[in-house]
């Protein structure tokens, strides 16, 4: 597997190799990847890797064999959990949890505690604005709705002031205008504030607007890299997917809507736990 680097790269990947325990099956074999500064969005098929790619970057999961170095640290030398937020704030697949406080309180409290050097007055008030979160900051996590959760971790995920922000199907319950009001926010936040942001959705139309990078995930194995406006085209699209562009936005609709059935299981505390994740999420 291999790709053409970025100059301007945040993390590196170097000849990483990396399985789950519990299959032993290869997820990447000697994969190096440099994957620029900016915003970009991982494109491909269920199971391909977006999942694994993302939380390896991220430094939550380590390589089997070859190094990961986010912002120039090798990521086996973030084992304090707080030290890696500072670098990378992660939004998990499905990621749901309970909590005690309201999700006002909570907000306050992650942006106080959070690695801002100096805070804006106005941020919190922009982001309940920008996330439709008014009517529930009386609310805890485990009463409101999936769509309403993934906002609040969304609002979350910029108060910690961590300088990568990392998206794992963050946005498949809300509506479509909420969709791209939300993406175009997080672009222009992370422009504004020189932040990276790495995403994965299963929606093309997202993917091509909100991006400088595209990550094609390839069935057989070959990651590629490249401007959104050079890779994205139909050809590329059809040759990742292996179906027809025309019937990609029902094979869209069909994979976004198992992942609502998968979240109406109920909520635990702590959330999923990100070093195990099930086959469906390694994507």
């Amino acid at each position: 597997m291999a790709a053409n680097p970025d100059p301007r790269s945040e993390i590196q990947l170097n000849n990483i190799s990396f399985y789950y325990p519990e299959s032993e099956q290869l997820v990447f074999n000697d994969l190096s990847i440099e994957l620029p500064r900016g915003i970009t969005t991982l494109v491909g098929q269920n199971g391909t890797g977006k999942s694994t790619l993302l939380l390896l970057a991220a430094g939550i999961l380590l390589p089997v064999e070859g190094t990961v170095h986010l912002r120039g640290i090798d990521t086996r030398n973030l084992r304090d959990e707080q030290e890696r937020q500072r670098h990378v704030s992660f939004i998990y697949q499905n990621m749901e949890f309970e909590t005690e406080e309201n999700i006002g309180d909570l907000l306050d409290y992650v942006y106080a505690n959070g690695f801002y050097e100096t805070k804006d007055p106005d941020l919190i008030t922009e982001l309940v604005d920008v996330c439709e979160l008014k009517k529930i900051l009386g609310k805890k996590t485990q009463e409101v709705s999936k769509g309403e959760l993934q906002r609040t971790i969304i609002a979350f995920s910029l108060l910690y002031g961590s300088k990568i922000i990392m998206m794992d199907e963050p946005i498949f319950a809300l509506e479509e205008y909420q969709k791209h009001r939300i993406m175009k926010y997080l672009i222009e936040y992370a422009s504004s504030r020189d932040l990276s942001l790495y995403y994965s959705v299963h929606e093309l139309d997202i993917s091509e607007k909100y991006s400088d990078y595209l990550l094609l995930f390839h069935k057989n194995g070959w990651i590629e890299l490249g401007p959104t406006r050079d890779l994205y085209n139909r050809k590329n699209i059809e040759e990742t997917y292996e179906v027809p562009y025309i019937m990609l936005k029902r094979k869209e609709a069909i994979y976004r809507e198992a992942l609502r059935d998968r979240s109406s299981g109920g909520r635990h505390a702590g959330g999923r736990r990100p070093d195990s994740p099930s086959a469906d999420d390694r994507s």
